[in-house]
């Protein structure tokens, strides 16, 4: 590694566009030497950067993230070996941030070392996939209601960085980004944040979200499928969107209100139909009246799975600042049968929608995850 690590990062600091034009090729196809050993667990306070799924969708979820999309800028030559050059930049960067490590020529390597289970999960448009030559997941249609601005629009790549501590978690997003300077434009940092709680975490509504969520071998199905139907072997989609909320006009309503428009209570996150936070949403069950216990344009009642197709693994962030709101992460095997159809349903009834405004919306393709000496999305573009 030390005579290919220097002259990486010269050439990079010099002329990132030369990089993807070529002078990488064959980065990444050796052993990555890691300062400790990768496990399965997470005691140390790091999660093992390879495996055959990304980190950062099925573990635990972290209190802290940042979702970066950025534009790629194209020289001369094959756009799919520059792709390819950058692939094996993120990759190496990836693994060394996450192992507790500085990127090569990182000028604030003590910022990457605290354990905080840091993870970066990257993802592609269509539009790379078509440079690729393989994969298709379309793109995000406009629904409903939608508002949407482009500096949240479509990008080109997407990283999605969580942790624990959110210092490690800006040095991560400031050292990747600092090594993609001149290779791409970012048109989009999105900083979220959660108190992770038994049952979810509380959104800005101060309702529970993702209680809902598949466990087990259902939510690894939901997300990852069997290969056969996701784009790719162990890739997986991810929808995001950024909704502002009229917090408020919500301070207007009162608990009865809220806990009507959303199908739950607020102060549990019980079904309305139900007692218990884990009680299944009950849409046919009536009150003393005879009347529906749950509207039918509840939050919950349109967002029910109308098939197992439509089990989604929501991984959503509050977001506060100038605006606040939510940035909904969902994960899910195929979007154009599960949060497609899904959102057109919430977009066109959903009660909840009075205080909710969409203003981002993107649609990525998940790459597989990498074991070690190889780089990321390399059976994606070795496919063809």
């Amino acid at each position: 590694m030390a005579s290919t690590e220097l002259p990486r990062r010269l050439v990079l600091g010099s002329s990132a566009a030369a990089a993807l034009g070529g002078m990488l090729t064959g980065f990444g196809t050796g052993r990555m030497s890691s300062p400790r050993e990768a496990t399965a667990a997470d005691a140390d306070g790091y999660l093992p950067f390879y495996g055959k799924h990304q980190r950062g969708i099925l573990d635990a979820q972290q209190a802290h993230a940042v979702f970066a999309g950025w534009d790629l800028h194209w020289r001369a030559g094959s756009k799919k070996d520059q792709l390819r050059a950058l692939l094996q930049m993120l990759t190496d960067d990836a693994a060394r941030l996450a192992s507790g490590r500085g990127v090569l020529a990182d000028t604030e390597p003590e910022m990457a070392q605290p354990p905080c289970q840091l993870s970066l999960t990257a993802g592609v448009g269509q539009a790379l996939l078509d440079v690729a030559g393989h994969g298709h997941i379309g793109t995000m249609p406009e629904f409903p209601g939608d508002q949407l601005q482009e500096r949240y629009g479509q990008s080109d790549l997407l990283i999605q960085f969580c942790a624990q501590d959110p210092t490690v978690l800006h040095h991560a997003v400031r050292a990747v980004s600092k090594n993609l300077r001149g290779l791409a434009t970012r048109r989009f940092a999105q900083t979220g944040f959660i108190q992770p709680a038994e049952h979810g975490f509380r959104n800005l509504f101060g309702q529970l979200d993702g209680i809902n969520n598949p466990a087990g071998q259902l939510r690894e199905a939901a997300v990852f499928g069997s290969g056969q139907d996701s784009w790719i072997e162990h890739g997986t989609t991810l929808a995001l969107r950024r909704f502002e909320m009229d917090l408020d006009g919500w301070d207007a309503v009162d608990r009865a209100g809220r806990d009507y428009a959303l199908g739950r209570r607020q102060s549990d996150g019980a079904p309305l139909s139900g007692q218990q936070v884990d009680d299944p949403v009950d849409v046919h069950a009536a009150n003393e009246l005879g009347l529906p216990k749950i509207a039918a344009n509840a939050h919950v009642a349109l967002a029910r799975p109308a098939s197992g197709d439509e089990v989604i693994h929501r991984r959503g962030y509050n977001f506060a600042g100038e605006t606040s709101g939510l940035l909904f992460a969902s994960y899910q095997r195929d979007s154009a049968t599960s949060f497609i159809p899904l959102q057109h349903r919430l977009a066109a009834a959903d009660a909840l929608n009075t205080w909710l405004k969409p203003v981002g919306s993107g649609l990525y393709a998940i790459l597989p995850g990498v074991r070690e000496g190889c780089y990321l999305g390399q059976t994606w573009l070795e496919a063809v």
